[in-house]
């Protein structure tokens, strides 16, 4: 999934602690598997090649992440939009696909069908590095969970969930200090920052959160983590969370969410 996955659990007994530990971990793989961009075998690039031809049949978990992204889409006006894949390749942060997806396209032109088939209306890119990596987060806890655990936690990247009697401190990063900011016992936060890739243009660094209205990045200085119930909500609220400021706190209230922008990026 391009980060590091730290897993966590306890329980009564350690020989069935360890074997949720491997259930946790399986279940990233297989969203990775699934969902990745980057592999040429993966369920995602199938459908990038295939969907604007015909519908493709996908997995319960690839819907899942399909349906969560278009609601997210629609509930913020297309802020958050898995379609901007095309401008990732261009700019050489995705790999070429050989594909030729419409200039116009977007998150409307998806369109999820019965029996998990999707279908694309013309051809485009979809790219699902914005959503997936917390889904793949939340399996995993799903999977401590009805192995008996009695506490655990997944950090992929920023993205966190965890269960537990006890609390811990969640620290956001700022320079090379980690802040403080809130305390968490069972539930989700994740964080976006200017996480800057090696392309340059003239005017200054790159960002990896593309804002969809007129395919800039993100420029902010600072760092942005909203805590909600699900760890797969929460990584896309990150991005809309970046790219409208405060002003999106009805939406994220909708989702019983809650924002932390970095004092240092407003």
């Amino acid at each position: 999934m391009g980060t590091l996955v730290q897993f966590a659990a306890g329980g009564a007994d350690d020989t069935a602690v360890s074997q949720a530990l491997d259930a946790a971990e399986r279940a990233v793989a297989q969203v990775d598997a699934l969902m990745s961009f980057h592999s040429e075998d993966s369920e995602l690039t199938r459908v990038n090649r295939l969907a604007h031809h015909a519908p493709q049949r996908v997995s319960a978990w690839t819907y899942a992440v399909l349906r969560r992204a278009q609601r997210l889409s629609e509930l913020s006006a297309g802020l958050f939009d898995v379609c901007v894949a095309p401008i990732l390749v261009r700019q050489g942060l995705l790999p070429r696909t050989g594909a030729v997806p419409s200039e116009q396209a977007n998150w409307r032109d998806i369109r999820l069908l019965p029996d998990q088939h999707v279908s694309f209306a013309r051809p485009l890119l979809i790219d699902l590095g914005g959503i997936a990596k917390g889904f793949a987060v939340d399996m995993a806890i799903h999977a401590l969970r009805r192995a008996g655990c009695t506490q655990g936690a997944i950090n992929a990247g920023g993205d966190l969930r965890r269960f537990g009697a006890h609390a811990e401190t969640i620290h956001l990063r700022r320079g090379d200090d980690l802040v403080p900011v809130a305390q968490l016992r069972c539930g989700a936060v994740a964080t976006s920052s200017p996480n800057w890739a090696k392309v340059q243009f003239s005017e200054g660094a790159l960002g990896h959160i593309l804002d969809p209205r007129n395919g800039e990045h993100w420029r902010g200085v600072g760092s942005v983590m909203v805590a909600t119930r699900t760890c797969v909500v929460a990584d896309a609220l990150t991005k809309v969370a970046a790219l409208a400021g405060p002003a999106c706190r009805s939406l994220l209230e909708r989702f019983g969410a809650q924002a932390y922008w970095d004092a240092v990026s407003q």
